[in-house]
């Protein structure tokens, strides 16, 4: 039955990619016999309750393969009916060209970008194990199944993120490893000498090798793999790209096509299926059948142990009621003194720390400079229950690291860095703002105003290309109360991601009036006035109040803007800005007028800065607040 069931796997992927005329077919003809042992044998997943906090989670990092998993999930009893499968590719379809996070079909992660799966899955490795110390294995005890492909072993985020796993001794982490040694352009000896199987031994992790086609030694390996409680997997599994496409298999021309209609035609009389590929057997769809009723008892047992143990444990209770709440109460802090907004904010961040478990995070080793320490209790392979996590130097696997542990379940994960470092981390912030997930990403030493280290530390174009990617809030708070609705705003669980810019520089105590709600418009009046308006963020809110002083001649309104691309034209008119806009910030000057219409000029930066002290600075690329106001007051009269 294992053969034939495989067979169908196959051809149905072959032809939703035939019918699309677009595809990849290579990868679900090669992978198809891992993916029905998995399904069928191990992953612990219910088609009635796809979002048990309880089930294995499958990553399909080599995204690019979507057409297995949909195959599976469909022989399964998934919300993936047969018109979806038709639809592949197509507008509206639950089928993308690569998946997209979607837990109530059974795909925990948005995958195409290759690496990111990889580190996704390592994020959710460190989930299990967290959630398990906190709440009992009777309650979290799963595995991260996934399958990996030669151009994902290739990113660099791989490494950075399996290295972490095997520092972590992440055990329940189990990745097949599809070697059928070909991608796009060719065999992959041409562009990789690596030994995966030494360098992952290296790096912590048990390495087995299969054949991908034999489904005892993949059930073998599986079970050994199990069996290794202190080392994340690798099983390499050699594997025939494109298998049963007579002219195409083992080629790269199978790998981003599809077979075409003669191969398609040959390719079903090799693997001997005749009749209508999208028509299968009853006992296809039943095949899974008893493995998937098995899962929904486990579900229900597992249901009555939880409702069992919130009866009967306060403690558990109050622990589970946290973690599935959506809001969080503001901290009460008071402060008076002049300080970076990083020194606030990491004192803000580790007072909800103080009564809330399930904040985790930390930082690509710039703690001591971005100050954004949850706690002292650092996770590791000998504390598990640590929710303060050291990522190394390893920006691009924290980004993806920090989404695998959003997405699985309702954990606030964090990751914290410089903002020029960004850069590094954008593929996995847009990533976070397609999948909708709560990432939190905490970014310091905001503007050329860091000083001395000069323009490859000073970021001048980030912040507003952050701001161009949809979903993601980027917050950049100029005062102490802008500082805690700032927290408060991203710890909530939310379906987008955040991004909270800071300073490196002290920045001038003001304590506003203002609500929580205002904030969340985006922007609001600082102060009031008629004649002009100045509107700015962060730290050159204060520069504004500055350049006031200098126009006392003027009625001088200014708005402070922390969420600029949450403001509404509404929100903006109701704040009766005057005739004389000026916008102010230390950023990029290309994007201000996508906010804020008839701007008569905006100060900003448009060049690299230089390495110097920050007075010098300011006077370097005119920005004092005698220069300003001298300027603004020339185009006024």
């Amino acid at each position: 039955m294992f053969d034939d069931v495989t067979k169908s796997i196959r051809v149905l992927s072959a032809a939703a990619v035939e019918r699309a005329n677009s595809g990849h077919p290579g990868m679900p003809l090669g992978m198809a016999d891992i993916g029905v042992v998995l399904y069928k044998n191990f992953l612990k997943v219910s088609n009635k309750n796809p979002d048990w906090i309880n089930r294995d989670r499958f990553v399909l990092s080599a995204g690019h393969g979507s057409m297995l998993l949909y195959s599976l999930l469909h022989f399964n009893g998934f919300d993936i009916s047969l018109d979806e499968i038709k639809n592949f590719r197509q507008l509206g379809s639950k089928t993308a060209g690569h998946p997209e996070k979607n837990s109530e079909i059974g795909i925990d992660t948005t995958t195409g970008p290759l690496g990111q799966g990889f580190a996704n899955g390592v994020g959710l490795a460190v989930a299990e194990r967290y959630l398990s110390s906190v709440f009992g294995e009777d309650i979290v005890d799963h595995h991260i199944y996934g399958i990996v492909s030669d151009g994902d072993l290739m990113e660099g985020i791989s490494t950075e993120a399996a290295e972490l796993a095997g520092l972590w001794k992440l055990g329940k982490l189990i990745y097949f490893f599809d070697d059928n040694n070909i991608s796009i352009d060719g065999n992959v000896t041409q562009v990789s000498v690596t030994n995966q199987k030494e360098k992952f031994i290296s790096m912590g992790w048990d390495v087995l090798e299969i054949d991908a086609h034999e489904e005892n030694e993949i059930i073998g390996a599986v079970e050994s793999a199990k069996n290794v409680t202190n080392k994340p997997t690798l099983i390499i599994s050699k594997s025939t790209i494109g298998k049963y496409a007579p002219n195409k298999e083992n080629t790269s021309g199978v790998h981003g096509s599809p077979l075409g209609q003669n191969e398609f035609e040959l390719f079903l009389e090799n693997i001997e299926f005749s009749g209508d590929p999208f028509d299968h057997d009853s006992e296809i769809y039943s095949y899974f059948d008893e493995k998937r009723e098995e899962d929904n008892s486990k579900y229900d047992e597992w249901k009555a142990n939880l409702e069992s143990k919130l009866q009967s444990d306060k403690n558990f209770r109050q622990l589970w009621n946290q973690f599935n709440n959506l809001e969080i109460p503001e901290v009460e802090l008071e402060w008076s003194s002049d300080e970076a907004s990083r020194v606030v904010g990491g004192k803000i961040l580790k007072e909800y720390g103080l009564s809330n478990k399930f904040i985790i995070g930390g930082s690509a080793d710039l703690a001591a400079s971005t100050k954004q320490i949850i706690s002292d209790n650092t996770f590791g392979s000998n504390n598990y229950d640590g929710n303060s996590i050291e990522f190394g130097i390893r920006e691009h696997a924290m980004g993806g690291i920090v989404n695998g542990l959003a997405l699985h379940s309702k954990l606030i994960p964090y990751g914290s860095t410089f903002l020029v470092f960004s850069d590094y981390m954008r593929p996995s912030m847009r990533l976070a703002s397609l999948m909708k997930v709560n990432s939190l990403f905490i970014f310091t030493h905001d503007s050329i105003y860091l000083g001395e280290d000069g323009p490859t530390h000073q970021p001048v174009e980030h912040l507003m290309s952050l701001r161009l990617i949809p979903n993601l809030d980027v917050i950049r708070p100029s005062n102490s109360k802008e500082l805690i609705h700032s927290y408060r705003y991203a710890l909530e669980k939310r379906d987008n991601p955040i991004a909270i810019i800071l300073s490196r520089q002290n920045m001038k105590f003001f304590d506003q009036d203002l609500s929580y709600k205002d904030f969340q418009t985006g922007a609001y009046e600082f102060r009031p006035g008629t004649d002009i308006t100045l509107v700015a963020t962060g730290s050159e809110v204060e520069l504004a109040l500055e350049i006031s002083t200098k126009l006392s001649d003027f009625s001088v309104q200014i708005i402070s803007a922390p969420i600029l691309n949450r403001l509404s034209e509404e929100r903006l008119e109701s704040l009766g800005l005057s005739q004389n806009i000026f916008t102010i910030e230390l950023g990029r000057t290309i994007g201000w007028d996508t906010y804020i219409k008839n701007i008569k000029k905006s100060f900003s930066i448009d060049s690299f800065g230089e390495s110097a002290p920050i007075d010098q600075l300011a006077e370097k690329f005119n920005f004092s607040a005698e220069k300003i106001s001298n300027e603004i007051r020339s185009l006024l009269t």
